[in-house]
């Protein structure tokens, strides 16, 4: 993402609202440290959307990728999982 300065930003509104139109998003910066974000309408009314569940995440996921033509096998994840005891939880 674009980083500009506020000042940049307010001396050349016009032009960071075009770009903020055709790109995800600008950041706004206060003497180098980051402080806002400007993004454009569409991209904040996806952040709105109100949260799925997780089967509609999922098969949201399955219309986007088609796991085949991925061809992800088991092993890939077969580390993935910590296999250690966990704590001990007395009560």
């Amino acid at each position: 993402m674009k980083q500009i300065s506020i000042v940049e930003a307010r001396d050349h509104f016009t032009e960071l609202v075009r770009e903020v139109e055709e790109n995800s998003g600008v950041q706004l910066t206060r003497r180098g440290k980051p402080v806002a974000v400007i993004l454009s309408i569409t991209e904040f009314n996806r952040l709105q959307k109100s949260e799925s569940s997780f089967w509609d995440s999922y098969l949201t996921f399955r219309q986007q990728f088609d796991l085949i033509e991925l061809a992800i096998e088991p092993e890939t994840f077969a580390d993935v999982r910590d296999r250690a005891v966990g704590r001990d939880v007395t009560l």
